[in-house]
Order: structure tokens, then C-alpha cells, then sequence
């Protein structure tokens, strides 16, 4: 469990704050002194992002993520990954693992209802998506978020094997999806039923950055 929660990022107060229990008891826990009731061991592992497996398990060689010094511990780190958002036609994904990592407040993510167990950065390629989103910008996308409402939100998705970032829309019938770019020179996409197989949802855009050029 320790592994776990410091290779997120994480803090012991800040954990066993979530859980609900007290510091102490969640120490006694680390240190082989108690042991939690097994509901409290699923919730453990919701925050973190991690199946139990992983927790119960004697041995575990692969870590969540990078270790946070601890004196920064009120910053949690993103995973960013070397996979391109196409913001045009699709892009097929060329890696999965991640490649480095960037640091946001644990406040902020909490105000803006993100676990950073559940969110990842990658990066935008094409024009569609201008002005909203740059080519060459990078976005955080929100892995439990999958609920395509109104063409208010921007999702990143997976047609076969390729990633594209659009806002998403259902017909009343949930007959078609419509991507829609925010380029008024792009026309929007409509993916008929008969191909919705090979759709998915990947997570909402929920915060983008670009580099200015000099």
C-alpha cells in the first residue's frame, strides 16, 4: 500500500484523510500492525487507481508512477504520454508508456473533481480543434468521464486504431455520433450505427496548454 500511494504522489495524511480514518490507524496499516477491512482495501485502491491484485499481492515490480519529493506532497504528478490527439484525421497511437510527467495541485484537482489516478496528458497534432486547442498544445483528459451530454464537452476517441480529439454529439435516437471540430473549415463527422463498434470514448479534455512560439 505504501508503494502505491507514494509512487502516485501522495501523502499519508492526504490518504487516510479520503478514507476517512485516522492517521494512526492507517499507519498501523503500513506497518503490518492491523490489517483493513477489505471494503476499506477497495477504496484505497479507487484513489489510487490501482487494482487490488496489486495491493494484496507479496511482490509488486511495477510501480504507478513516479515518486513526488516529499516535501512537495501537496502536488500530485500526471503521467504525460508520447501519444498524439489527432485534431484532424486520425492519428494512430504510438506509445503507451509514459514518457514524463507534470505536477498539479492536489487542491485543484480535487475542486475540479479529477483523480489523478484516472487522468493522463497527451499531446494535440492538426488544426481542427483552433482555436480551442493548438497543434502542438497538450491536454489532461479525464479517463472516468465517457458521457457524451451536448457538443459542450471535447472528448478524446478512439475510432479502430486511431485517436482524434472532437466534441461529441448523439442524435435523440443515439442512431449517429457526430464529431464536431471547432475549425469552421472543418465538416463535421458522422459515424453511422453500423460502425459504432469501433467507436470509444476515451475521457474528457478537462485542461489544455500550448507553447507560445517565440
Amino acid at each position: 500500500m505504501r508503494e502505491a500511494f507514494e509512487a502516485r504522489g501522495f501523502s499519508e495524511a492526504a490518504i487516510s484523510s479520503r478514507l476517512g480514518v485516522a492517521r494512526s490507524t492507517f499507519n498501523n496499516w503500513l506497518n503490518d500492525r492491523s490489517e483493513p477491512k477489505f471494503e476499506a482495501l477497495l477504496e484505497f485502491c479507487e484513489i489510487i487507481g490501482i487494482d487490488v491484485g496489486n495491493v494484496i499481492r507479496r511482490l509488486d515490480d511495477s510501480p504507478v508512477n513516479m515518486t513526488l519529493d516529499t516535501q512537495h506532497d501537496e502536488f500530485v504528478k500526471i503521467n504525460v504520454y508520447d501519444i498524439e490527439l489527432a485534431a484532424g484525421d486520425g492519428r494512430a497511437a504510438s506509445g503507451e508508456e509514459p514518457v514524463d510527467q507534470l505536477a498539479f495541485r492536489s487542491a485543484w484537482l480535487d475542486r475540479a473533481g479529477i483523480n489523478p489516478a484516472h487522468a493522463s496528458i497527451v499531446r494535440v497534432s492538426g488544426k481542427s480543434m483552433e482555436p480551442t486547442l493548438a497543434d502542438g498544445g497538450v491536454v489532461m483528459i479525464d479517463h472516468r468521464d465517457k458521457t457524451a451530454i451536448s457538443k459542450s464537452y471535447i472528448f478524446a476517441v478512439r475510432e479502430g486504431n486511431e485517436l482524434s480529439v472532437k466534441r461529441v454529439e448523439r442524435d435523440a435516437g443515439n442512431k449517429v455520433i457526430m464529431l464536431h471540430s471547432d475549425n469552421p473549415e472543418v465538416p463535421t463527422r458522422v459515424i453511422e450505427t453500423t460502425k459504432q463498434d469501433e467507436f470509444e470514448i476515451i475521457g474528457r479534455v478537462v485542461w489544455s496548454a500550448r507553447t507560445w512560439s517565440a
